[in-house]
């Protein structure tokens, strides 16, 4: 037994080198019969999803009245709710004007006493000044050298003398430091302090004009940074835009922050719907994930995956038709139906939540208004589904309630529509919804949503096989009394017939302590044996306490007339087309166990026999119900061949009953998990106690005996 180890029955067995020939043949054909479900279901998921996509594109997406990036706007786009947003355009408007006012950002030059003295060296040496680039013109350079060398060294001191101190006035002066006016008039001041003629000072203001302003320069990186600094310190201009407000006039050019407003207000865009195709392949790849952390340790019915992506499809199927017709929002009740019937609760919910969203997701493209209203219908939709679609009797019952949850989600999305206004329209705004029209639409989508679901329910029993899942309402109709089957059981193998349905109370009541299926454990339990129906009279439960025909018969021929009933069970459960989930239990039930009775028979009469001619075919449980029936036929069988009602009547027969019967149900439970019965099944100790610990419950109930007071005559 594999006791805190995920049973899942998908999963390829390992190899161990040295096992048999067959050994090998069958761990290649699980590997291959894994990657094939695995790579199929996943594939068609997949192209599925694809052809929605590229119908939605086609269909939807192509149309006349779609607006794009960089084209005039087909039509007048008005905003349909309420919205916040950034006006990008005056925010950077604003942006550019404080940049602009940013001149310059003047910086003060440490070296310009240095600098100054070693340009008027320059001008001072004649050798080194055809080889010197100072900047200055070449009128000015060639006044300066004709001059006598003597003169021309004095006038450079002056010079020298003049621009040293400008500098320190400029230094230490609190005006801006770019006016250049301040600058020209310390220039002349200093000059004028100088007793020279008009022809020198004016060639003394040349050469330090010339030169540049030494003390102070223009940062150009700086003057850069400070613009940007002071852009982005302007907060963005935010604008609130009312229902009816213009987004853009027709025949205006529709920019990306325009086009980026109509998405948002669900207008169709005519561009390849890229953001669905990501969505569908994220989807696609997470999805076995999923499943597989969904169903990790479940004890619920586990779903193949073939079903879930039949679930999947299904939404997506009648959410992008509801799409194409107008119809928006609709389709989400076919797939949760089609998830509750096929799938146990829990599993159910997780899967129609997640069909339906991802599909909402495909069609709303990249509108957050849809997106939110849609996903809400899906939440409610699948949450309904949970209340309603559960303790299905028939599909009268099923059709009444499919038509209560259309009108349920037709009344939420009227609720929703009204309070968001049109938000669910993709159409061209409409400030106000005429109240015929409003009543039509909630017409249309009730009428889809049954539509949607009854062709779910009138196709889904066809398929189901193929699908690997065994709906509800099959189970109700083949666990019915009326079915043919059952009716030959009670008319020809009485004794069989009251057996199954003891094992089916049984085995219910620990089906729903341990949260199993229980209209599959019954449906399981009462088609266990059915193959006793072609032999009724070699089973001791159909025999009366009469002749038992097994008194004449060799061991090894008692032996193969009773495993023969689960071959002949399994040829009647084909034959009357039942579910292959149900004919599991007939295979499964007994497991790989011997017959123990008729081998110790065989023995006893010294004849040369092998274990395993007296061991039925298998396979070993592969599920949890199969197992739980194993043990529940055994234990039934037991206590009946114990007469537990013989050791009850006394005071303390209550107390040997529970002995014996809780001594039987931890022998028999033992016995399967030392013959290795419950190999390929996940029970943890946890839940063999809870099995053991109902069924004594159950059987002490059933055993039960009534002490009745006597009757004693009192004396007048």
């Amino acid at each position: 037994m594999k006791i805190m180890n995920r049973k899942n029955k998908f999963k390829p067995k390992i190899f161990i080198p040295g096992v048999s020939h067959d050994s090998i043949k069958e761990f290649f054909i699980s590997n291959f019969t894994f990657i094939s479900q695995f790579i199929g279901s996943i594939l068609l998921l997949f192209v599925a999803g694809i052809v929605i996509i590229f119908t939605q594109w086609t269909f939807v997406s192509k149309r006349d009245d779609n607006f794009s990036v960089g084209s005039p706007a087909p039509e007048t786009y008005r905003v349909i709710f309420e919205i916040r947003h950034d006006d990008k355009n005056a925010s950077d408007f604003l942006r550019s004007v404080v940049s602009s006012s940013i001149v310059g950002v003047t910086v003060r030059d440490v070296s310009a006493q240095s600098r100054l003295r070693r340009r008027l060296a320059i001008l001072g040496d004649n050798t080194s000044l055809a080889s010197q680039n100072i900047n200055l013109p070449e009128g000015l350079v060639n006044a300066i050298t004709r001059l006598e060398p003597e003169y021309r060294t004095q006038l450079l001191n002056f010079a020298l003398q003049v621009g040293t101190a400008v500098i320190e006035r400029m230094s230490k002066s609190n005006e801006p430091l770019n006016d250049s006016t301040l600058a020209t008039s310390i220039l002349w001041e200093e000059i004028n302090k100088l007793s020279l003629s008009s022809e020198q000072a004016n060639l003394i203001y040349q050469v330090l004009v010339r030169l540049g302003n030494l003390n102070f320069r223009v940062d150009d990186k700086l003057t850069d940074l400070s613009r940007r600094y002071a852009a982005d310190d302007v907060p963005a201009i935010g604008r609130k835009l009312e229902p009816g407000d213009v987004i853009v006039q027709r025949g205006e050019i529709i920019t990306e922050s325009i086009a980026s407003l109509l998405r948002t207000q669900g207008y169709i865009e005519d561009a390849f719907p890229a953001t669905q195709l990501v969505i569908l392949i994220l989807f696609v790849l997470v999805l076995p994930l999923w499943f597989d952390i969904f169903s990790r340790g479940s004890g619920e019915r586990y779903p193949t995956r073939v079903c879930v992506v039949y679930v999947i499809i299904i939404a997506w199927v009648f959410e992008n038709l509801a799409e194409h017709s107008g119809i928006h929002g609709a389709g989400v009740l076919a797939a949760v139906t089609a998830a509750y019937l096929c799938i146990s609760d829990y599993f159910g919910f997780c899967t129609a939540l997640a069909a339906t969203s991802s599909g909402v997701l495909l069609i709303s493209g990249q509108s957050f208004g849809d997106l939110f209203l849609l996903e809400m219908l899906a939440v409610m939709a699948s949450t309904i589904g949970f209340y309603f679609l559960r303790n299905l009797e028939s599909r009268t019952q099923v059709t009444r309630r499919s038509f209560a949850m259309a009108f349920i989600l037709t009344v939420s999305r009227m609720i929703l529509r009204w309070y968001h206004g049109p938000a669910l329209t993709q159409d061209s705004f409409r400030l106000f919804i005429p109240l015929g029209e409003f009543w039509q639409q909630a017409g249309l989508f009730f009428i889809f949503e049954a539509l949607a679901t009854h062709i779910v329910l009138i196709t889904l029993p066809f398929i189901e096989e193929y699908l690997g899942a065994l709906s509800v309402l099959t189970l109700r109709e083949i666990s019915h009394p009326s079915n043919p089957l059952l009716r030959d059981l009670q008319r020809h193998a009485p004794g069989t017939y009251q057996h199954s349905l003891t094992i089916a109370t049984l085995i219910e009541a620990v089906g729903i302590e341990m949260g199993l299926d229980v209209n599959l454990l019954r449906a399981g339990a009462y088609y266990h044996d059915i193959g006793k129906l072609r032999r009724p009279q070699f089973f001791v439960e159909n025999q009366g306490g009469g002749f038992n025909a097994h008194d004449e018969m060799s061991p090894m021929l008692s032996a193969i007339t009773i495993i023969s009933h689960v071959k002949d069970g399994l040829e009647l459960a084909w034959e009357a087309k039942l579910p292959k989930r149900i004919r599991d239990f007939i295979a499964e039930h007994h497991g790989t166990t011997n017959t123990r009775y008729f081998y110790n028979k065989a023995v006893s009469l010294g004849e040369n026999v092998d274990w395993s001619d007296f061991c039925y075919p298998g396979p070993k449980p592969q599920s949890r119900e199969t197992a739980l029936l194993m043990i529940v036929d055994s234990v039934e069988a037991a206590v009946r061949a114990a007469n537990i009602r013989d050791v009850q009547g006394e005071n303390s027969g209550n107390i040997k009953a529970f002995s014996a019967i809780e001594k039987i149900v931890n022998q028999v439970v033992t016995s399967k998990i030392n013959e290795g019965q419950f190999d390929e099944v996940h029970f943890t100790q946890k839940d063999l106690t809870l099995v053991k610990k109902t069924l004594i419950n159950v059987l002490m109930s059933m055993y039960h005996t009534r002490k009745v007071k006597k009757i004693e005559k009192k004396n007048i």
